[in-house]
């Protein structure tokens, strides 16, 4: 259960990062988007990567900071 617990909570962490780095995508000069989009590239396969590891580990999926045991998220 703590590792479940902390997989979560460094998900919902790097999910909030996330979202905080593509609001700057917006309101952004031009040449700082791409800067900012491969950033947020980086923040989202680190995010899919916790939610793979969650499920081989423990059998649960991380969808919208929620786990649901036994199915993977689409």
């Amino acid at each position: 259960m703590e590792e479940l617990l902390a997989s979560r909570t460094r998900y919902r962490t790097l999910k909030i990062e996330l979202l905080k780095l593509s609001k700057r995508i917006e309101g952004a000069d031009p040449e700082d988007i791409l800067f900012y989009q491969e950033i947020c590239e980086k923040y989202a396969s680190h995010l899919k990567a916790i939610e793979t590891a969650c499920y081989e580990r423990i059998g649960a999926s991380i969808c919208n900071c929620q786990f649901h045991s036994g199915q993977q998220c689409n």
